[in-house]
């Protein structure tokens, strides 16, 4: 479902490049347009009149009954209903669904009178298309039988680490981000937001914290917690300034940290331990404009700082960390698609998928199938034994 509504953020956001000052309205103005389905073709019209969707028509030219048919006459009613081309596919007629919403998403442009070449708007705005290729890579989950299951493939604890450190290294690259931490005491939970710096070597957290917070407290008695990052896709991210999407809620990823409070008392700590503890307090410090004295003290200044500080220095430990929507990939209904995770991170995730399919060795990181499973796993999950 979450593919069928992102597909038509590709076509609608051209509405978007155009202008609605270009978009105006013709009294009963239709638009058809055609889109491939599964072993068919669906082409479908659109009429608006005064800027309201009066009528949707869909058809078919597959000759026998299919359990798709279903999707030519519901997907047009919604449409008309809702006064809008994005509404919800018919579960059980992917494929046919998909067609409808893709023709009616052009047809609808056409009847507004937007004029937009859709490939070469694509192919200015940076996508690919996979060409033949999309045609013979398949989903499995979505057509039951063999293909290529893009959400089979997992990846290598090293892989799934990079991008949890890629996807956690901050505005500023520094690895200090605002997470939301949830704790709790007595069978009460509480939540807030908080500030942590990461180590990407052992993939902790450390961060500070006055006296007597309702957090602070609560990880005293129970340092058991679960910490939530998330960021919502910006137009920025999937497309340049010249080709705007509309983000959606389903335009997300996240991580999520289940681990352990851990008290750094400094005047306590072991001579093995201070080195270590010290380092990462010099770090915390350094991501900190208002701190730069501290991260300019040496070894043994900053030491002693510690040990007499009323600040509350803490670490907290991951035993597991879960990565969420961590090859983020758009298809549209024309089949481009566009990624925003860093180029070495493309190709590393683009070997992870060859080595596990073979057959994909002629695909770039844009060369997937429409409305298929091209992403990863939904979820890639990292644990720890410590």
């Amino acid at each position: 479902m979450k593919q069928m509504k992102l597909a038509l953020c590709f076509t609608l956001a051209a509405v978007m490049l155009l202008g609605c000052g270009t978009c105006a309205f013709a009294e009963g103005s239709t638009g058809t347009a055609s889109a491939p389905g599964l072993d068919e073709t669906v082409t479908v019209s659109v009429t608006v009149e005064d800027g309201v969707i009066t009528d949707v028509t869909a058809e078919t030219d597959k000759a026998e009954e299919t359990v798709g048919r279903e999707a030519l006459t519901t997907i047009p009613a919604a449409m008309v209903e809702q006064n809008s081309v994005k509404v919800d596919g018919v579960s059980g007629a992917t494929a046919t669904s998909n067609a409808v919403l893709a023709a009616a998403a052009q047809a609808y442009l056409q009847a507004i009178g937007v004029d937009v070449d859709l490939d070469a708007w694509a192919a200015a705005a940076g996508y690919s298309k996979g060409g033949a290729v999309v045609d013979t890579v398949t989903s499995a989950t979505e057509s039951g039988v063999g293909g290529i299951n893009f959400g089979d493939v997992d990846l290598s604890d090293e892989l799934k680490k990079e991008l949890i450190v890629e996807y956690l290294k901050g505005a500023e690259g520094n690895n200090r981000e605002m997470y939301q931490i949830a704790t709790c005491i007595n069978n009460v939970p509480t939540i807030g937001s908080v500030e942590y710096v990461l180590d990407p070597e052992d993939m902790t957290l450390f961060g500070s914290s006055e006296t007597n917070t309702a957090k602070l407290n609560n990880m005293n008695l129970n340092p058991a917690v679960d910490l939530y990052w998330t960021r919502q896709i910006r137009a920025g991210d999937v497309c340049s300034e010249q080709a705007p999407v509309l983000p959606s809620y389903f335009m997300s990823y996240g991580v999520q940290i289940t681990g352990t409070y851990k008290p750094i008392r400094f005047a306590e700590l072991s001579e093995e331990e201070k080195p270590i503890y010290v380092a990462k307090a010099h770090y915390y410090f350094e991501t900190l404009d208002t701190t730069a004295q501290l991260a300019a003290m040496d070894n043994d200044a900053l030491y002693e700082y510690l040990c007499n500080s009323n600040m509350n220095f803490y670490q907290i430990i991951p035993s597991r960390i879960v990565v969420t929507s961590p090859w983020f990939l758009n298809v549209y209904d024309t089949g481009y698609a566009r990624q925003f995770v860093d180029e070495g991170l493309q190709a590393k995730l683009l070997a992870a998928v060859q080595e596990q399919y073979p057959e994909t060795q002629s695909l770039t990181t844009l060369d997937f199938a429409t409305f298929s499973a091209t992403g990863l796993k939904t979820q890639q999950t990292l644990t720890f034994d410590r």
